[in-house]
């Protein structure tokens, strides 16, 4: 019985200093002279059955106004936690990595674009390339203050509960990020992590999306 405690308590420890995230073992070598990196906009993936019914144009609207969310939401993020400490890279403004991209390709086309040629074009030497998959829309008021053919991001974050009754109120959905850094170079993966994360109608949408990035840029590299 001591050996199966001692065992257990060997494995717990282990498990506690794993890593949630991959990293190059080169990592160091190649960032050497990294200076500014850009994080583009976010691929989105919707599967299941969506609770909104509109028209592609609708549609496709949403989801890149959703990228756009997701993309400013992880730089918030990303420079919250500089603040404690500090990226040894600059990090390009979303503002500026979407202008440069809008004058040669649509936000969309640069979801599927080769990474080293978009860290050309925005003159950067490295990208980071998020993938967000939701099983399913959210209601258009809660979907992180975004209505449909509107690409302002507003600030309507309020619970859609007396709203829907009748409704499964435990879950309604999950939100699963990929979030990779890959070299300017060549493309390569310098380092990557995934997180999932429930969503009920009891939470804003702009929490969760948050919470995900905040997860993900406390692992963040070049620290």
């Amino acid at each position: 019985m001591k050996k199966f405690f001692f065992l257990f308590s060997i494995l717990l420890v282990l498990s506690s200093c794993a890593k949630p995230y991959f990293q190059s073992s080169t990592f160091k070598s190649t960032t050497r002279d990294h200076q500014t990196i850009a994080i583009l906009p976010v691929k989105m993936v919707f599967t299941g059955s969506p609770w909104m019914k509109g028209s592609e144009k609708e549609m496709a609207e949403l989801e890149e106004a959703e990228s756009e969310a997701f993309q400013i939401s992880f730089m918030n993020q990303l420079l919250e936690h500089s603040s404690k400490k500090a990226l040894k890279v600059n990090l390009q403004s979303v503002a500026t990595t979407n202008k440069i991209l809008r004058e040669s390709m649509t936000l969309r086309e640069s979801w599927d674009k080769d990474p080293a040629e978009l860290a050309e074009i925005l003159g950067v030497d490295a990208v980071v390339r998020n993938q967000i998959e939701k099983k399913q829309y959210f209601d258009d008021l809660t979907s992180y203050g975004i209505q449909l053919g509107v690409k302002a991001i507003s600030l309507i974050t309020k619970s859609l509960l007396p709203l829907i009754g009748g409704k499964d109120l435990h879950k309604s959905g999950d939100i699963y990020i990929r979030s990779s850094l890959m070299d300017g170079a060549d493309g390569a993966v310098l380092w990557t992590i995934s997180q999932t994360k429930e969503t009920d109608y009891s939470n804003a949408s702009s929490e969760v999306i948050d919470n995900l990035n905040q997860q993900v840029a406390k692992y963040f590299p070049y620290r």
